[in-house]
């Protein structure tokens, strides 16, 4: 039997790599808007994750109309005016002041006739007191006073919340989203290194087309088509640490 000779199979464990490999530069900003160098390890999870919010208007605008026709000008003056002062009235009794209030008073000649326009605008806070005034000044008033039907908005401060809930949203999930996906694989998540927006959205009303768009929308529609949604998408990067087993912990201690 001719010399066997084994055949033999070598495998060797390379170093680690050079420092430069294993690692990356990340230029961060922190809260004061430094340049600060990080040097972070390569084990790292990024996630991208989207955060929606919704928000129902929270100022209602309601304007009223008062008008008269009368042949002396002191007669008209007094005609609108002693409406105007009822709704005056009216809007102090529910704790409205005089600086959510605005009034716009026209007159014009027609013919032999004197013709004055009061406009009363009135900014609520409160949506229910709002439609309580409107009612109560339609079924109180006469024909010679409009009361239309309430506006709705959103306060340039509640829109800044908003925006500021959507991303904060956004990055929560991102956090739970890297949490999961770390998980399957044994890891956990560490601090965050970077955090990029990569879209926001925003817009107003529902996303289906209304039956009738050309049909006058009732207060139901108005709120809704005044309802605003804000949409952030950020990408986030996490640190990727080996899961600490709870068995080592306790003979270690």
């Amino acid at each position: 039997m001719s010399g066997f000779k084994p055949s033999q199979a070598y495998a060797s464990i390379l170093g680690s790599p050079q420092k430069n490999n294993n690692q990356k530069n990340i230029l961060s900003v922190d809260e004061e808007n430094q340049l600060t160098d990080a040097s972070v390890s390569s084990r790292v999870i990024t996630v991208s994750a989207v955060g929606e919010v919704t928000l129902p208007p929270d100022r209602c605008k309601l304007t009223v109309r008062v008008s008269s026709e009368k042949e002396s000008v002191q007669d008209v003056k007094d005609s609108v005016s002693r409406r105007v002062d009822y709704i005056i009235q009216t809007l102090h009794n529910h704790n409205l002041k005089d600086a959510d209030i605005q009034i716009y008073k026209s007159m014009r000649r027609v013919e032999s006739m004197y013709h004055m326009d009061t406009e009363i605008q009135v900014m609520f806070a409160d949506l229910h007191k709002c439609q309580s005034v409107s009612n109560l000044l339609v079924e109180k008033l006469d024909e010679t006073v409009t009361v239309n039907l309430p506006e709705f908005s959103h306060s340039s401060v509640t829109l800044q919340n908003l925006r500021q809930q959507a991303s904060l949203l956004a990055i929560h999930n991102a956090k739970q989203k890297a949490q999961e996906m770390a998980k399957f694989v044994h890891q956990a998540v560490g601090r965050p290194i970077s955090v990029q927006e990569q879209d926001s959205q925003e817009w107003q009303g529902p996303t289906e087309i209304m039956e009738d768009p050309e049909k006058v929308p009732s207060l139901q529609q108005k709120l809704s088509l005044s309802t605003v949604t804000v949409r952030s998408k950020v990408a986030v990067t996490f640190e990727l640490k080996p899961k600490v087993k709870k068995t080592s912990l306790m003979k270690d201690t």
